[in-house]
């Protein structure tokens, strides 16, 4: 394999990292620290690929992206990014990007797409959405819905009731090769089980070339099952398939509940969608979408993000109506919210919570005789880690930006990481 390819990432340590994924594969690296350097690159030289961060400290890395599309031969070009959004994978795909990963990175992944780089890649349409995430379990979700809005598979959406699953497969749709067609919805449980097979047929016929999109698919019989394989395995269905679940398919086909050529046919490609209380930082940004022109009190959003949303962000929905319906003036308080959302919640509850956790992890790492107990420096070591590692996803992995904010020695954050 000899190409060179071209790593725009002003992270030294992550530029490095890259630089010897591709020289483990015989290519030549070249890095540019910004935009600009890797636009002059680019003008000076042919490269086989392009290695693209999109949080440059000079331009953003979709400009930089757009740029290399007027190219007269564009390379194919990655995306790497440390807060991805449903907006920027799509808007990435549409600009012919061949693959989008998320920080932190997995570097055998990003060496197998090279290995496979040079494959002809369909690029995604872009239009507005109305989903909304930018926590790391949102950004894996956001990632597989842009790569199942450029192709022409059968999509599996898995998340707990209320999560957005229908919300993706209308996203998908919209973004696809497809959406001109229908969209189709079929739900077993709303027929009787003697009018379902032939409920599902009318559904099939509906759809056409469009798109069909069996709801809570995990609910249905075996003889249902066996009607869908049966239609699937004779060509009867002309329109891609999306499925969703509330339940682990996976395990229902280990239980033997759900056939397991069926479940092989349906999740060609997966996406699953997070619980929010999975998501809790995205909750300023879902209750804003909501509540329109009502701010939200530090004390309303912080019961908020307490609370365990079993309903999942259907849940929060009805309780911001509830909230925005009760509020006379222009903010929400905490007695405006739902009384279950605020009952028995501490002031401080982000620490109580902290210190409970704490509580429960010391008691798991202390349990046994005193002389067998971890030192001080090794629990305190634990401890900083994850708090390094926390704060260094919301600085984008940029050390250097880190050791500003927190006033510390850039060469002793490293080390720290390093130890990590």
């Amino acid at each position: 394999m000899s190409h060179s390819i071209l790593i725009i990432e002003d992270e030294y340590a992550l530029a490095a990292a890259l630089s010897t994924v591709v020289r483990r594969l015989d290519a030549t690296p070249v890095v540019a620290a910004s935009g600009q350097s890797g636009i002059d690159k680019l003008a000076a030289q042919a490269f086989s690929l392009v290695l693209l961060d999109v949080g440059l400290p000079d331009i953003s890395g979709l400009k930089v992206l757009a740029k290399i599309q007027q190219l007269p031969k564009p390379p194919p070009v990655i995306i790497i990014t440390a807060h991805g959004t449903l907006d920027t994978a799509l808007e990435a795909r549409r600009l012919g990007a061949r693959e989008y990963f998320l920080k932190p990175l997995d570097l055998a992944a990003i060496q197998r797409t090279i290995r496979e780089v040079f494959a002809p890649v369909k690029a995604a349409p872009r239009s507005e959405t109305t989903m909304i995430g930018s926590t790391e379990p949102m950004q894996r979700a956001f990632a597989a819905i842009a790569q199942a809005s450029g192709c022409d598979t059968p999509v599996l959406l898995q998340g707990p009731p209320g999560s957005g699953k229908s919300l993706a497969a209308e996203v998908i749709h919209r973004h696809s090769a497809r959406a001109d067609q229908p969209l189709t919805t079929f739900r077993a449980d709303e027929w009787p089980e003697d009018r379902a097979e032939a409920a599902l047929d009318d559904a099939i016929a509906q759809a056409g070339e469009g798109v069909l999109f069996l709801d809570e698919i995990s609910t249905w019989s075996k003889p249902l099952q066996a009607a869908l394989m049966h239609r699937l395995t004779t060509g009867k269905l002309r329109a891609r398939l999306f499925s969703a679940s509330s339940q682990d398919l996976a395990e229902k086909v280990a239980a033997g509940t759900f056939r397991e050529d069926l479940f092989y046919a349906l999740a060609v490609l997966r996406v699953i969608l997070p619980p929010l209380r999975e998501r809790t930082g995205d909750i300023p940004a879902l209750a804003a979408s909501r509540t329109g022109d009502l701010a939200l009190s530090a004390e309303a959003l912080a019961a908020l993000k307490a609370h365990a949303w079993p309903g999942n962000v259907r849940e929060l929905h009805t309780a911001l109506a509830h909230a925005a319906a009760v509020c006379g003036g222009n903010t929400i308080l905490p007695h405006h919210l739902p009384a279950h959302l605020t009952a028995s919640q501490p002031s401080n509850h982000l620490e109580e919570s902290m210190k409970r956790s704490l509580a429960a992890w010391l008691d798991q790492k202390t349990t046994g005789e005193d002389d067998s107990m971890p030192a001080y420096d090794d629990l305190l070591e634990t401890v900083e880690a994850a708090m390094l590692e926390t704060l260094l996803q919301r600085f984008d992995h940029k050390p250097t930006r880190l050791a500003a904010a927190l006033q510390m020695n850039r060469a002793t954050l490293r080390r720290k990481l390093k130890e990590d």
